[in-house]
């Protein structure tokens, strides 16, 4: 499987959070969202694009490609699992809960996500 690093990983997940809302994400949009300059993001949008992740026209909209999707679509599943978790099981405030989680989900394994998420249905 393609290793992706954590920043890589927080930009296609912006993206694929973005596109949920609006089909046409630009490199101004995943800026003010990960609250970073539009030179940075398009320096790691050049970077997804070259791993095959994503579809960039030329100053125009960015999408994921279907390899992209199933990654973003993964690393968000891990973001909200573990927030999930830390909101509802641990009582956690949602901003630490997001944050941690953010970190968290870059580093967690398969099986530690799995048994969580089976904790979780027996004891929530």
């Amino acid at each position: 499987m393609l290793k992706l690093t954590r920043a890589l990983e927080d930009y296609l997940e912006a993206i694929y959070i973005l596109n949920l809302k609006d089909e046409n994400v630009r490199i101004t949009d995943i800026s003010t969202f990960l609250k970073i300059s539009k030179p940075s993001a398009n320096r790691a949008v050049k970077s997804l694009c070259l791993h095959n992740l994503l579809i960039h026209e030329k100053y125009g909209k960015i999408s994921l490609t279907k390899k992209g999707i199933e990654i973003a679509k993964e690393i968000y599943y891990r973001h909200e699992t573990l927030c999930k978790f830390f909101t509802e099981t641990l009582k956690i405030d949602k901003s630490t809960a997001e944050s941690d989680a953010c970190k968290i989900e870059h580093v967690i394994s398969t099986e530690t996500l799995n048994k969580l998420v089976e904790y979780s249905k027996k004891h929530c």
